[in-house]
């Protein structure tokens, strides 16, 4: 799954761009762009990908995304082949990096469009607001925006999603690193292999991986598996053991050991668990 950038077309009367996806899937594919965005996921489940982070996703979640963070939303069919539906806002830094929000009474707010660096998740009932910035006109849709964004800002139960990357950091071998993991995580990749994406010696890319996701490759790609699993445990009708080879561990002993230090349930327990609704 390779990470393509997103030439997002201007509208010489908007700052803001907006958009209502009501389609049988989330057809875009892992990519990214100059623009923040916020995505409002109004009907649909699956698996997002933010950076180099695996998570499933229901409907109503709300994430808040800054500018070159590779991303998708990949969902599960619909019973009945009813449609998924989502709203997404985009608009450019230079909307609000020259406005009030440079106020030193916007200091959260500037630490909100830091933090999405890294994509932000919200709780909450925002289906509203993200209508009214689509209903309203001309100022008043910055307004509406803006209003949002002050309201997010001040959120208790916001979730940093991935990594930000540390200044300096290439974008492009960000980008094939990860683009690479995300693709191939299910298989017996190496460290030369991603170490060669990167165009690195094997050490230092340990060195330039450590530094820029606080983790080894090996822990990235062993959260992956492990978020694979755990979303098929929930989700598909397969044995336990089909689900671990499935997910890239072709030692089920360790894959029960793992999932249970992960989760705190091995993994039948889990799947009962969730089952039930617990």
């Amino acid at each position: 799954m390779k990470a393509v950038l997103e030439h997002i077309s201007p509208n010489n009367n908007h700052s803001v761009v907006y958009r209502e996806l009501d389609l049988p899937n989330f057809d875009s594919p892992f990519h990214y762009h100059p623009e923040y965005e916020l995505t409002l996921i109004v009907k649909g489940k699956g698996t997002r990908y933010i950076g180099m982070k695996m998570e499933e996703f229901q409907e109503g979640e709300l994430v808040f995304l800054g500018p070159n963070l590779p991303h998708c939303w990949l969902n599960i069919p619909e019973p009945n082949g009813e449609n998924v539906k989502s709203y997404v806002i985009q608009f450019k830094e230079s909307v609000f990096e020259n406005s009030f929000f440079q106020l030193p009474e916007f200091s959260e707010v500037k630490k909100l469009f830091h933090q999405s660096k890294a994509g932000i998740r919200f709780e909450g009932n925002y289906e509203k607001n993200i209508e009214k910035i689509f209903k309203s006109e001309g100022s008043k849709r910055i307004i509406s925006l803006a209003n949002l964004l002050v309201e997010l800002s001040a959120h208790s139960s916001k979730t940093i999603l991935d990594n930000i990357p540390p200044q300096g950091t290439s974008p492009d071998r960000f980008h094939s690193v990860f683009d690479f993991i995300i693709k191939y995580f299910r298989e017996n990749i190496t460290l030369a292999e991603v170490a060669e994406k990167a165009g690195l010696t094997p050490t230092s890319f340990c060195r330039y991986f450590k530094k820029t996701t606080g983790k080894t490759l090996f822990e990235v790609i062993l959260a992956y598996r492990l978020e694979a699993a755990a979303q098929l445990l929930t989700s598909a009708p397969m044995r336990i053991n089909e689900i671990a080879f499935a997910s890239g561990f072709d030692d089920i002993p360790y894959f029960n050991r793992v999932f249970k230090k992960w989760k705190g349930y091995s993994p039948k327990e889990f799947r009962k668990k969730h089952n039930q609704g617990i």
